[in-house]
């Protein structure tokens, strides 16, 4: 935010206070830990990050409603073309960057070159989180195992009391103490199923390309159990920036900018792999509590402002 000159407004739409505090509790309900209170660490909702950070650009160097679905190399003169929804072409970039997260419609240009407080509640082989919202309401994310079909086929996700009765059955959430499972129960809004991907570590070696990289998930999807995942596609856009600036739209500012990505990226990766096994232990929050007080391995090189 600071170096996007956007840190004041930034201030204004953030939540500190109550909003850093994490509480942890177990699937009986018994509260086990509580981190966070104090902490420099303000909580802002995701399009409230995309509306700051568009006070810092000009109008019209965005274009809205004009979704990408495919790229690919022109085969003469070897430029990424890149093709709209409405069928629209565009081409002649000196850098091409995909940030489309786990959908990336550029990742595979890459694939060429390489070989207020919120509560966790966790145990029983499951973890529920809820916090609150910049609009003042509560998002509820509940985390279960399973197939990668399981979401989808154990229950229509559209009829919103099925899925309310599926989350609660006994094997699910019905195991989890009255008060979690009334969360459950009385929420309101339709339920999203979100699978878990994560890019293997060992796919992060790809060779630069010239005219084209990737920031954020785009690079190196993972799964969200370290709350690292904007802070490191953000540290991506300013270390890109500054290979830019430094060197100028050339591969050698890409190489350099993909060499420090890729760190940063295996480091995300493996800590959020290795926090997902507590999320999902039998007794979670035993786990999370040693790791917590045995000096968190968890923050790692990509944490930060």
């Amino acid at each position: 935010m600071h170096e996007a000159g956007v840190f004041e407004e930034f201030k204004k739409n953030s939540r500190g206070g109550d909003a850093t505090i994490h509480l942890l509790y177990n699937h009986l309900g018994e509260k086990v830990f509580s981190v966070g209170e104090g902490r420099d660490s303000p909580e802002m909702d995701r399009w409230q990050i995309r509306k700051v950070l568009l006070t810092a650009i000009p109008k019209e160097k965005v274009v809205f409603s004009k979704p990408l679905v495919k790229s690919h190399r022109d085969e003469k003169s070897g430029e990424v073309v890149l093709t709209f929804s409405d069928g629209s072409t565009a081409s002649g970039f000196k850098l091409v960057v995909g940030a489309y997260g786990t959908w990336s419609k550029i990742r595979h240009l890459m694939e060429a070159m390489g070989g207020q407080g919120a509560r966790i509640i966790m145990g029983d082989g499951k973890h529920m989180f809820n916090g609150r919202q910049g609009g003042g309401h509560y998002r509820i994310d509940i985390g279960l195992k399973g197939p990668e079909d399981f979401a989808n086929n154990a229950v229509n996700q559209s009829d919103f009391d099925a899925a309310k009765k599926f989350q609660l059955q006994e094997q699910h959430f019905g195991s989890y103490a009255p008060q979690f499972q009334e969360i459950i129960q009385q929420s309101e809004g339709p339920f999203r199923p979100w699978l878990m991907y994560y890019m293997p570590t060992d796919r992060l070696n790809w060779k630069p390309a010239q005219d084209a990289t990737l920031i954020g998930d785009a690079a190196h999807v993972t799964t969200p159990f370290v709350g690292d995942g904007v802070n490191c596609a953000m540290r991506d856009s300013c270390i890109l920036a500054e290979k830019i600036k430094e060197l100028g739209v050339t591969q050698g500012a890409i190489a350099a900018y993909e060499k420090e990505m890729f760190s940063y990226a295996i480091d995300v990766i493996t800590r959020s792999l290795q926090s997902g096994k507590m999320f999902f232990a039998d007794d979670g929050p035993k786990e999370f509590l040693q790791v917590m007080t045995a000096g968190n391995p968890l923050i790692g090189a990509s944490d930060g402002s």
